[in-house]
């Protein structure tokens, strides 16, 4: 047992206590599974007398497991198994038997109180049985899915990669699968285990509905004739929230059997939880970005992950295969205009996004002012001064925000300046070298891979590491203007390399010396 764990010093301890509490070890377990007195917080939550604890490999940092026969709750298993930490808890409460006790009298205080603070749609996976890794992608709401009733979805096998996705409408073709959804309202107990369980959530209507499409499964004439069902969606409601079982049926021992896949919402609102805690605020707001390369390119695609409604993306270059490399666009789309690349990947992340694109590089003030009218910012992720100090002029006369961020030598350095608020010196005029020191110039072999000749530009030597972390920079002071908390000095410089002396001799962002 010892190359299971990390310190069998810890475990053989906990062991002792847990033999002087009274358990025992299971014959034929090597000690893993042990078997005792239940504790007493169980009582009313079940008949039986006695619990197992099980030691899973990784001891200390993965705690043991709790079984006990014959409960009722959320958070718990067909086959006795109490979920009592989530995974990768950092707690480790479980490495005395004191603090394991603890938790089981905290799951069954909050098993009585029917889990009021706890969301729970993760257990209808996890608890059901059996179940299956493969991903069924589904958007409730367009299926049709409302309260109180049920209708029919149609499925589709997806090959590479592997998933279910759940469509809107009827079954049209053989290639479909046919599926029904029902939501059974406000649900009091726990989630459905299994397919009998289903079927008692059910009204009567829809209880008749699935129990016919099961027995018509069952008649291969039937499935002919659309009939039948391959997919479930259970829909259920808790605390304003729609969560739902999705099972696919198959035929065992000439009776159907329901397996749980793993949920994949698409909707708008599941897909914004990840977006972090702006999403709400940054939905109506808007920004222009020029410049779609290494910086532009993961800027555009972090604002719009984040959660920005709207984008423009100006830039006049096509994606090449040596731009990849840097690039947040891959291999597949060489030879595409570096706008439509982007577009294209925001739509992958971010569909939410709308995005604008503008195949060309602005020069003159009147088109850089149309590009940067109707929008709550300008981001300028260029490197090109000439670019830089046009916006920054045309933006100071019209009053729109601009966040400018560049890469210096060869990638060692990032500097990100921000011209949005009275406060703000604007860029043009940012002449007080200790509130804003230079960039210390280097003799040229830092900065560039290749010293190209003649009209073509060299190809800039930043490191991917670099690019990321400026364009992270770029989209964090641009999300930081457009909520309008401006934490963020108008000028942030970060040393990734150190490249001169003080205070580009010390890694890490540089403030501010006159506030």
């Amino acid at each position: 047992m010892a190359q299971d764990h990390f310190h069998v010093e810890s475990l053989e301890a906990f062991l002792d206590d847990l033999a002087d509490a009274g358990f025992h070890p299971v014959p034929d377990s090597s000690r893993t599974r042990w078997t005792g007195p239940i504790h007493p917080a169980f009582a009313g939550l079940t008949t039986t007398t006695t619990m197992d604890v099980v030691i899973v490999p990784g001891w200390p940092f993965q705690p043991p497991a709790v079984f006990v026969q014959g409960l009722s709750s959320s958070h718990y298993t067909l086959n006795g198994l109490v979920c009592m930490w989530q995974d990768g808890d950092f707690s480790r409460q479980w490495t005395s038997l004191d603090g394991l006790f603890s938790r089981i009298e905290e799951w069954c205080e909050d098993a009585r109180g029917g889990w009021a603070d706890d969301s729970l749609e993760h257990d209808a996976y996890l608890n059901f049985q059996p179940k299956d890794g493969l991903v069924a992608t589904i958007d409730v709401v367009g299926i049709g899915v409302h309260e109180g009733s049920w209708g029919e979805f149609a499925g589709l096998v997806n090959r590479n990669p592997f998933r279910v996705d759940v469509l809107p409408g009827r079954k049209r073709s053989a290639n479909q699968l046919r599926g029904l959804w029902f939501h059974a309202g406000v649900l009091t107990t726990p989630p459905p285990r299994n397919l009998s369980e289903v079927s008692s959530c059910l009204q009567r209507s829809p209880r008749k509905g699935l129990q016919r499409a099961l027995a018509e499964r069952k008649r291969p004439e039937a499935l002919l004739a659309s009939g039948g069902v391959d997919l479930i969606v259970f829909c259920w409601k808790r605390r304003d929230r729609t969560n739902l079982l999705v099972m696919a049926c198959r035929e065992l021992n000439e009776e159907v059997e329901a397996i749980a896949l793993q949920p994949g919402p698409t909707d708008e609102k599941s897909l914004l939880v990840r977006a972090g805690p702006d999403a709400s605020a940054l939905r109506d707001r808007s920004a222009v970005i020029f410049g779609a390369g290494a910086l532009g390119g993961y800027a555009a695609t972090t604002l719009a992950q984040s959660g920005i409604g709207s984008l423009r993306i100006v830039d006049g270059d096509v994606l090449l295969p040596e731009n990849v490399v840097r690039h947040v666009a891959g291999h597949d789309k060489v030879g595409a205009p570096k706008v439509k690349a982007v577009q294209e990947i925001i739509a992958n992340h971010a569909p939410w996004t709308e995005v604008t694109i503008f195949q060309e590089a602005p020069r003159t003030p009147g088109r850089i002012h149309e590009l940067a009218t109707g929008v709550d910012i300008a981001v300028d992720t260029t490197g090109s001064e000439a670019l830089t100090y046009s916006l920054a002029m045309v933006a100071q006369d019209s009053g729109v925000p601009v966040v400018s961020g560049a890469l210096y030598r060869g990638g060692g350095v990032a500097r990100v300046q921000r011209q949005a608020r009275p406060t703000d010196t604007p860029i043009l005029q940012r002449g007080d070298l200790d509130r804003y020191p230079p960039i210390p110039p280097g003799d040229g072999t830092d900065e560039f891979a290749e010293q190209n000749l003649g009209c073509s530009a060299p190809a800039n030597n930043a490191p991917p590491f670099a690019v990321q972390s400026c364009a992270a920079l770029i989209a964090q002071v641009a999300i930081d203007a457009l909520t309008e908390r401006f934490d963020f000095d108008d000028e942030v410089i970060e040393v990734y390399r150190a490249v001169g002396g003080p205070p580009f001799d010390q890694l890490g962002r540089i403030a501010q010396l006159i506030k």
